[in-house]
C-alpha cells in the first residue's frame, strides 16, 4: 500500500485510493480530495503534478460566464432576424426610424413633410394592402430595424427590390440578412419571378456591397428597363439578380 503522507511520491492523478488506502489515510489525518474526473478519493499534496493541466472539473465555479479555460471570450449567438408586416403597434418606432434625415440620403422618395399618426398609419396601410408590391419589416430582438420592398413589374417574371436600414442598426449585417431572407422567401412563394432588379445611388457604396454579396451584379439600366423615377434622374447604377 502506498504512503499518503506529505513525503509520498504518489500524486493525485496516479489513481484513486482503494478502500484500505482510504481507511489508513483517514486514520492518519492525511489531506484528501474527491476527484470527479477519476470518480474517487485521491491524496491532496503540496507536491502536485507540474506537467499536467488541471482538468475542468477542478475549476467548476471559478470560470466567468462566456469564458473558456484559456480566457478566450465565448460570445452569445447573434439574435435572429425575422420578417413580418408592419402593424399599428410599430407606430412609435416607425416614426423614430423615418424621422432620421440620414435615412433619406439615398432613398428614391423625399422625406415626408409631416410624420403625424395619420400619415404613418397611411404608410403602414399602404405597405400591407398594396397589391403592386410586397413590403416586410426586419425585426431583431422584438424591434424593427429596417424594411425591404419588392415592386412587381409589368412583366410577371421581373420585380424591383429596394430596402433601408435604420441608423442605429447599420454596420451590423442586418441589411444583408434581411435582403437574403426576403429573396429566399420570394423564390419559394413566387417562383415565376426569375429576375430581380435594383437601383443604387452612385455614392451609396454600402448598398452596392450588400447587393453584390446577395448575388446581384451590375447591369446596364436600359437593358433592365429601369426608367428614371423619384430622385433618380437616370444616373443611379443598375443591378440584376437572375434566378439560378
Amino acid at each position: 500500500m502506498s504512503d499518503t503522507g506529505e513525503d509520498s511520491t504518489r500524486r493525485r492523478f496516479d489513481g484513486v485510493l482503494d478502500a484500505e488506502e482510504l481507511a489508513l489515510a483517514r486514520s492518519t489525518g492525511a489531506a484528501l480530495a474527491y476527484c470527479p474526473l477519476q470518480l474517487g478519493w485521491v491524496p491532496l499534496t503540496t507536491e502536485d503534478d507540474t506537467d499536467a493541466v488541471t482538468p475542468l472539473s477542478w475549476q467548476v465555479g471559478t470560470l466567468n460566464l462566456y469564458k473558456q479555460i484559456d480566457g478566450t471570450p465565448v460570445y452569445p449567438k447573434p439574435q435572429t432576424l425575422t420578417l413580418r408586416v408592419w402593424v399599428e403597434d410599430d407606430l412609435a418606432i416607425y416614426r423614430s426610424l423615418l424621422s432620421d434625415r440620414s435615412l433619406w440620403t439615398y432613398m428614391l422618395e423625399s422625406m415626408p413633410e409631416a410624420l403625424d399618426d395619420d400619415t404613418l398609419r397611411s404608410l403602414i396601410a399602404l405597405s400591407t394592402e398594396g397589391t403592386h408590391h410586397k413590403v416586410r419589416v426586419a425585426v431583431v430582438g422584438g424591434q424593427p430595424v429596417g424594411q425591404v420592398r419588392l415592386e412587381y413589374g409589368a412583366d410577371p417574371a421581373t420585380a424591383e427590390l429596394s430596402y433601408w436600414v435604420g441608423a442605429v442598426s447599420r454596420g451590423k449585417g442586418y441589411g444583408r440578412q434581411m435582403v437574403s431572407r426576403f429573396i429566399d422567401r420570394v423564390a419559394v412563394r413566387k417562383p415565376y419571378i426569375t429576375r430581380l432588379t435594383a437601383r443604387v445611388h452612385p455614392q451609396n457604396h454600402a448598398s452596392r456591397r450588400l447587393l453584390l454579396a446577395c448575388g446581384f451584379v451590375p447591369s446596364d439600366r436600359e437593358s433592365l428597363g429601369l426608367a428614371p423615377r423619384g430622385r433618380d434622374g437616370g444616373e443611379w447604377d443598375g443591378f440584376v439578380r437572375l434566378k439560378p
